[in-house]
């Protein structure tokens, strides 16, 4: 009976041990979280998400280009409408979780978020990208997919 007590008693140390060091641990991961958030958005970005810096042509509509810049800037222009140009920001998404939407599942894709006009719009960068052509899924409610052309 005394062994018995006193396996029971090393096994509730080692779970309480286990425990404590879950629980320190997960205080780190936290801490770490918020100081990876103040970070710039550039420090985090993938070579994918930076393959989408440059001017872009839509290749649906010649008149349309979005430029994307490396200090975290994007500018829609529309040829011959200036009331259409919308400046704004751009990041990769490196947690959907935490955005304020539920976005659809969408593998292993890179996640852009861009802020124009007050909105967020979240975009995956398609696997059909290449270094003169950036192919974007819109995640919003249509699902539609944006072609683009590098402008030289």
């Amino acid at each position: 009976m005394n062994n018995k007590v006193l396996i029971g008693i090393i096994v509730l140390i080692l779970a309480g041990g286990a425990y404590w060091f879950y629980t320190d641990s997960q205080k780190e991961a936290v801490q770490t979280g918020d100081t990876e958030t103040q970070a710039p958005q550039t420090a985090k970005m993938s070579a994918e998400a930076g393959r989408a810096v440059g001017k872009w042509q839509s290749s649906d509509d010649s008149k349309f280009t979005r430029e994307f810049r490396e200090d975290g800037t994007v500018t829609d222009t529309y040829e011959g409408d200036a009331s259409a140009t919308a400046n704004g920001t751009w990041s990769q998404v490196v947690d959907v979780a935490v955005e304020p939407i539920q976005l659809p599942a969408v593998g292993g894709a890179t996640v852009l978020k861009l802020i124009l006009g007050g909105e967020a719009y979240y975009f995956a960068i398609s696997t059909d990208t290449t270094a003169d052509k950036l192919v974007l899924i819109n995640l919003g409610g249509r699902g539609n997919i944006l072609s683009f052309t590098r402008v030289p």
